[in-house]
């Protein structure tokens, strides 16, 4: 009988772990550890596969084996933090991120995990001293001042932020996040350092496409700052080009979603669906990226009775997780969940986030997919769509890198047909719900902010409040693309800005002019 060398076998799968051959990880741990049940090592190496597998369940199994072997193993207590947040169990999590810090105050794993976590509980103060500490134990690790930029950015501490970028970009100047991320808060002219600096970086040899994406991305922007809106589009245009390269995505995928679920509502009684009271009610805020949802959301939670959970995304984890498989709904698991109290979830999950009022807002965008689940679960909720003229809308998608995977956002084509099909959507639910959605049109709310906000209010049985007339003071984070935009007053530049790309965007312009 051959002997097993275990060293020798682990260190494989080591080495196929790091080379994300999951499922050949999954298959011999699952062989050896039938033989060696004791080797927690082995245990956390399998739980690791299955968590970057997406098997988060089984993956906490794994991690929990390790424990009952050896309490102590503080990374399979970090992993099992990691899976615990993977599945919304942010309780849970923190308490292995604790454990871990009790043992070790300076695990830098531990430290940074609980880090982001805390900025998934929108408790900034506390993620920001983390990231600080981090970096004071190990000053040369990029991502952590890129978190932490990231964390003054959302909490509009600016110029925390900017004295921050300009010590990494001459720390690190290979790493570009710190270009996209300068970007995101300067005003460009031609003479402008930062900008003189990219279009060395542009032109360096051997340049990853990941850098490439991040540069054109920002030197877009730089160039749509000066007005130059030619060299604007060429970077814009290139940036989405090798993003769209990396992903896979398939419109029509999209399509049989869509078909499925009018079929799957298309007798549906909503009528039978008993109210209950909850500590908490729900106002739903959603569209399109860059369609106004971040300003609606800041505008209805400056309402001395309203918190922002901001783009929180529970429900639309939970809807693609046990309700769509391979794009295409589960009947099957759809019958067994519904019988679930997700509404309870939803408020038991917010718990850690401290939310002192009873009306909570959830910006989560893509919900617009499963409004008909959401009106089963949520029967008092409300819903506030928000969209914009299709041509801005889809300029100002196309101007952005976004890190969602959804890759109809980096092509022309697919970004015209996708916005038709959410425009089919709409109109959809639109007809199913009658007046129990509010349709907020973006260039209305900045011609006509007051009426609108009364509008809005009305709509969510909110008496008014002069603090939604003053957004832009609201502390709330941003953690979106548009946190430059929402934590300014009303103004009204961001109109017919597409006009700048008519020449360009002619397939856009097409379709939508």
């Amino acid at each position: 009988m051959k002997t097993i060398n275990l060293k020798n076998e682990i260190s494989i799968l080591v080495n196929k772990l790091q080379n994300k051959d999951y499922e050949s990880v999954i298959n011999k741990a699952t062989i050896l550890l039938k033989k060696f049940p004791q080797n927690d090592f082995l245990w956390n190496l399998k739980g690791l596969a299955l968590q970057s597998s997406k098997k988060v369940d089984e993956s906490i199994d794994c991690f929990q084996q390790a424990l009952k072997v050896d309490s102590k193993n503080f990374a399979a207590i970090n992993n099992l933090g990691n899976s615990y947040k993977r599945n919304n169990q942010l309780v849970m999590a923190e308490k292995c991120y604790d454990k871990c810090l009790k043992e070790n105050s300076e695990n830098l794993n531990s430290i940074i995990n609980l880090a982001n976590l805390k900025v998934i509980l929108n408790k900034y103060e506390e993620a920001i001293k983390l990231y600080l500490k981090a970096i004071s134990i190990n000053n040369d690790v990029p991502i952590f001042f890129i978190n932490l930029i990231m964390a003054y950015q959302s909490t509009n501490q600016f110029d925390k932020s900017l004295e921050l970028l300009k010590e990494c970009l001459e720390k690190f100047p290979n790493d570009t996040k710190f270009d996209k991320l300068m970007s995101f808060q300067t005003s460009y002219n031609n003479n402008h350092s930062h900008f003189l600096n990219m279009l060395k970086k542009i032109k360096q040899e051997n340049l990853k496409d990941e850098n490439k994406i991040d540069l054109h991305f920002a030197l877009g922007k730089a160039y749509d700052d000066m007005k130059i809106f030619d060299q604007a589009y060429e970077n814009f245009e290139k940036g989405n080009h090798l993003k769209r390269k990396m992903m896979e995505f398939n419109i029509n995928d999209k399509k049989k979603l869509f078909e499925d679920i009018k079929s799957y509502f298309f007798e549906y009684n909503f009528s039978n669906k008993i109210k209950k009271n909850y500590s908490k009610n729900f106002i739903f805020i959603f569209g399109l990226p860059r369609s106004g949802t971040t300003l609606t959301e800041k505008i209805i939670s400056s309402h001395k009775l309203v918190s922002a959970a901001g783009e929180i995304n529970y429900i639309n984890n939970f809807f693609g997780k046990y309700f769509v498989d391979k794009n295409r709904l589960n009947k099957e698991t759809i019958s067994n969940y519904l019988q679930k109290d997700l509404c309870q979830n939803f408020i038991n999950f917010l718990e850690p986030f401290d939310f002192q009022n009873k009306i909570i807002t959830d910006k989560s965008l893509n919900i617009y997919w499963y409004i008909g689940f959401i009106k089963i679960f949520f029967p008092q909720a409300k819903f506030i769509h928000c969209k914009r003229d299709p041509k801005d809308n889809c300029l100002s998608i196309f101007k952005n890198l976004f890190e969602d995977g959804e890759g109809w956002k980096f092509n022309e084509e697919e970004l015209i047909e996708y916005h038709k099909l959410y425009q089919n959507i709409m109109n959809y639910w639109n007809d199913k719900f009658k007046d129990e959605i509010l349709n907020i049109n973006y260039e209305d709310l900045i011609n006509n902010t007051k009426s609108k906000v009364e509008e809005i209010l009305n709509f969510c049985d909110l008496e008014w409040d002069e603090n939604c007339m003053q957004h832009h003071k609201n502390k709330s984070p941003i953690k979106t693309l548009s946190l430059n935009q929402a934590n300014k007053p009303i103004y009204k530049t961001s109109l017919n800005s597409a006009d700048n790309y008519r020449n360009f965007l002619r397939k856009i312009y097409k379709n939508f002019g």
